[in-house]
């Protein structure tokens, strides 16, 4: 899970602070890297919004630099890498559940896995997505 998809997390599971309250928090060139992160799903963070960020959330900056680490690009490269090579990729979801299976499709919001045991396909929401092999 990228850092603005995990930044949205907070926001919405732990009572993380609105957007505007940033402002008490942040200069303006903070508040926009904030923005491109949680709507833009861009990673215009350096380590000293990323201490910032964890401050406002309440959050470990461990935490946050580990999700920073699993950006949207690097969860499109690995998938695009294990269709191109027709190897099943392998997904950790927050829940602890692994999924496995090749990938059929994905886009900005999802991905759709074929289970190897010929389930029906699964449909499975980028956000949910924690980890991966090779990530980070």
């Amino acid at each position: 899970m990228s850092l603005g998809d995990h930044l949205r997390f907070l926001r919405a599971m732990r009572g993380g602070p609105a957007f505007d309250a940033l402002a008490d928090k942040l200069n303006e060139a903070d508040r926009r890297k904030a923005r491109d992160l949680e709507v833009r799903y861009r990673d215009t963070s350096d380590e000293s919004i990323v201490r910032k960020l964890a401050d406002c959330y309440g959050a470990p900056v461990e935490e946050l630099m580990w999700h920073r680490a699993r950006s949207r690009r690097s969860l499109s490269d690995y998938l695009l890498a294990v269709s191109s090579e027709n190897r099943p990729a392998e997904l950790r979801l927050r829940s602890g559940e692994v999924l496995a299976g090749s990938v059929v499709w994905w886009d900005l919001a999802a991905i759709g896995l074929q289970p190897a045991d010929g389930r029906p396909l699964l449909v499975v929401q980028r956000h949910a997505v924690v980890d991966w092999p090779l990530a980070g």
